[in-house]
């Protein structure tokens, strides 16, 4: 992956002087050089049979969704158009179609309604789907329908393979069983990705020391992210109310509150030496990391809760916290990769950075998944043929490791949020240290969402709060467990 956004990176650069035709061709064959040199240098194609569908449709349901960033365009294209996304899609496509003799189909449905769809589908016995594309917070119910195919009983799908995220099965698997996964074939993973924006003309306003070395040098720490922000904070129109209209030092969503808990080390559940989800959220380490995070974040003079000031009013928390970024009047901004697309417009330079550790001690900096908006790849246990649904997911993600991936890394590096070249390295650690928080993208007992709507009161309440809460918590885990257990994996 590395080598990928490193050619993409030198590409950029031997370009930036030349005409847009000329740059169009270079990237052209970038591109092909790109895909020649993964295929022959770093991956090998994975061992497929002949196979042929006979020319019938594969047909994928995957979500939908209001906002631009978050709706899926990574599975179906119905022809170019010079997007390179929905071109790398429509190229990709073509290849698994020739290779496989079938035609990639797409149901496009709200979240919710495709979660009742597949398990109506699945109950039924209906064979309409051979793929689906659930967000990782629907898992466990679709699991505990009964409703999707375990990877282990996939033929021809090898999870240790690069276009499989190996990280998202050590965080998401139980009993040594998992039954979604995040793969190259999908965007919207990568780009639910957490990590911060921060802006360049207010950095050298205040004089504040250069960001990306203190990442490099292990020092981007909770401590200095607040540090930082109480240095910018101010109350710009003088009326004495904090508000859309004067300047802070973070800005952040309510989800922000877990994200940096986890990016501090900090885990609602983890895994015992068995696999199977434990409850982490009321340990001594998290409970610390926790009140360090309070500390920062509920400060309203200096940190800025949109999600709490822009509820119930006729502005969109996202729309409301991109203009107060574009219009420099904060340092810092929380977001998932995907949010950068809302930023291409700002005039001002800005560079992408990590979350903050908790403290110098530790050891990696963490990116966690948003589960809330993520999507996996799964099987539903109705598929007319898990031979077949098999070899089209591992020969698409495959391919999509070869074509799809450069693609989107090439878009990440020419938009706004790469204007330096140390926003990409930025972007490696970020997207090499992923985790997925197995107690957000399972919500055991609601404790992930009573903890994120919590910050909508500035809640500090947290072991009261898992108190109430640890019963069903762990029933839901037995649950889980028990329906696992249950299920026949000899097919």
């Amino acid at each position: 992956m590395k080598k990928i956004i490193i050619f993409v990176l030198l590409l950029v650069g031997f370009t930036s002087c030349q005409t847009p035709g000329e740059v169009s061709e270079q990237i052209e064959k970038a591109v092909e050089d790109v895909q020649q040199t993964t295929t022959e240098d770093i991956f090998a194609a994975p061992n497929l049979p002949e196979m042929d569908l006979k020319d019938r449709e594969f047909t994928f349901m995957t979500n939908s969704h209001p906002f631009p960033i978050w709706d899926q365009r990574d599975i179906y294209a119905e022809e170019e158009s010079g997007d390179r996304i929905n071109d790398a899609v429509y190229r990709r496509n073509l290849i698994i179609e020739a290779q496989l003799k079938c035609r990639i189909m797409e149901i496009k449905l709200d979240q919710m309604e495709l979660v009742t769809r597949v398990k109506v589908l699945t109950l039924a016995g209906d064979d309409t789907l051979d793929a689906v594309t659930p967000k990782f917070m629907v898992l466990k119910q679709l699991i505990e329908a009964n409703a999707l195919m375990e990877f282990a009983n996939l033929p021809y799908n090898d999870l240790s393979k690069p276009w499989w995220d190996y990280n998202c099965v050590r965080d998401l698997s139980v009993a040594g069983k998992i039954f979604g996964v995040a793969s190259d074939i999908t965007l919207v993973d990568k780009g639910a990705t957490n990590a911060m924006v921060f802006n360049k003309k207010l950095q050298n306003d205040y004089q504040i020391e250069n960001l990306y070395q203190l990442v490099a040098g292990e020092k981007w720490t909770i401590d200095k992210l607040y540090e930082l922000s109480r240095t910018v904070s101010n109350d710009v129109d003088g009326n004495g109310v904090r508000d859309d209209k004067d300047a802070y030092g973070l800005l952040y969503q309510r989800d922000s509150v877990a994200s940096f808990m986890t990016g501090a080390g900090g885990f609602i559940a983890g895994k015992d030496e068995n696999d199977l989800p434990v409850m982490t959220l009321n340990n001594a380490k998290t409970l610390s990391v926790l009140e360090k995070i309070f500390d920062m974040l509920y400060t309203p003079e200096y940190c800025f809760h949109v999600m709490k000031f822009f509820d119930g009013s006729s502005t969109n928390f996202t729309d409301g916290m991109t203009a107060i970024f574009q219009d420099d009047r904060a340092l810092f901004m929380w977001i998932r990769v995907a949010d950068s697309e809302n930023l291409r417009a700002m005039p001002t330079d800005f560079g992408i950075l990590p979350l903050p550790k908790y403290d110098e001690r530790q050891t990696d900096y963490i990116a966690p998944v948003s589960n809330r908006t993520a999507t996996s790849t799964a099987v539903p246990i109705s598929a007319g043929s898990i031979e077949e649904s098999s070899a089209v997911l591992e020969a698409l993600a495959y391919q999509s490791k070869i074509i799809l991936q450069p693609e989107y890394y090439y878009v990440l590096l020419n938009s706004k949020v790469t204007r330096d070249d140390e926003s990409s390295e930025m972007l490696d650690i970020i997207f090499a240290n992923r985790v997925y928080d197995i107690g957000d993208a399972f919500d055991f007992g609601g404790i992930y969402s009573d903890l994120i709507y919590g910050s909508m009161n500035y809640d500090r309440n947290v072991v009261s709060m898992y108190a109430k809460k640890e019963t069903i918590a762990l029933q839901d885990i037995d649950k889980l467990i028990e329906t696992i257990k249950s299920i026949n994996f000899g097919g």
